[in-house]
């Protein structure tokens, strides 16, 4: 493990700043070149769990090496190594069991699979993201039936307390929660009370549980869950926007309802063209210098590198 990497900052007493990098793994030391080159404090990569496992119980050496060198070269740059467990694509012998739609083969394969990236990695990360946009995520799985779509979020909720319990320790573990401001409509009771289960979901269902271990979801009686409270280094959230407005009264609510933690944002550029995701993301990382004035906002993630190197070009 290198020394503590220098922080790079939004600005004179912003948070460090970063970014989501192998999207396209094949591309992914080209990224990590990209973001020495800004003078970026921290990098995320997801690792490919469908490549990374393409069967039970295995683990893809070649994925592990491909890691291991974007670690030494980033921490030879001064530049931290977050790892995020969780893509999009699962292994097709996980989805075939169910995937998180089942609730046995998640909360048995999702431990082991985390239990084998901490073995294989834990010397060279910096920090974790065991998953990412778990609201996102359940919808994808179960978009119109509440009953079971429930199910899978107290499953999320779960494997993130697993994940916990396996990777706490020296590097720090991070949310990033999609919240977003969820707007009740007066005229459409059908369309409210979708509203406000959304609202429950992005906000009280994770917020609470991490910061009492009270699992609250909509059509389901509440519970406690062990060692959920305070399962987290750090409070993080995925923002999306076209000017970056939104991330100030989310960081502020998050702050409000959830565990007294540090924050993090990840901020994802919305526009028609580069230089409209280029100032979307210049507002963000400006909000959030101001920000971590009155917050203790400690990252700044943007999910766009190329609107980020095009932004401070």
């Amino acid at each position: 493990m290198s020394e503590e990497p220098a922080p790079a900052t939004t600005g004179s007493t912003g948070a460090s700043t970063g970014a989501v990098v192998g999207s396209r793994w094949e591309a992914l030391h080209d990224e990590v070149e990209t973001a020495l080159g800004l003078g970026l404090a921290h990098v995320r990569v997801t690792v490919p769990w469908a490549r990374a496992q393409p069967r039970a119980g295995a683990l893809d050496g070649g994925v592990v090496e491909e890691l291991r060198s974007a670690a030494a070269t980033l921490h030879g740059g001064r530049c931290a190594l977050w790892l995020c467990l969780l893509s999009p694509e699962v292994p097709r012998w996980f989805d075939d069991e169910g995937g998180f739609g089942d609730e046995r083969t998640a909360l048995h394969w999702w431990p082991r699979w985390v239990e084998l990236v901490a073995d294989a990695m834990g010397d060279d990360v910096d920090g974790w993201v065991p998953f990412e946009a778990p609201f996102a995520m359940a919808h994808r799985l179960v978009p119109s039936d509440p009953p079971r779509h429930g199910r899978v979020v107290d499953t999320l909720l779960v494997a993130w307390r697993d994940a916990w319990r396996i990777l706490r320790g020296p590097r720090p573990v991070a949310t990033s929660l999609d919240v977003r401001t969820v707007v009740i409509p007066r005229d459409d009771v059908v369309a409210a009370e979708a509203a406000r289960r959304d609202d429950h979901l992005r906000w009280h269902t994770w917020l609470r549980a991490l910061r009492d271990g009270t699992v609250t979801i909509p059509g389901r009686a509440d519970r406690e869950l062990a060692d959920m409270a305070g399962a987290c280094d750090q409070l993080g959230i995925a923002v999306s926007g076209a000017d970056g407005s939104e991330v100030e009264p989310l960081l502020h609510r998050t702050a409000e309802q959830g565990p007294d933690r540090p924050l993090a944002v990840t901020f994802r550029p919305t526009g028609p063209d580069l230089d409209a995701r280029a100032e979307a993301l210049d507002g963000a990382a400006r909000r959030a210098t101001d920000l971590a004035a009155s917050l203790p906002l400690t990252r700044f993630t943007s999910t766009d590198l190329s609107a980020l190197a095009h932004a401070r070009s």
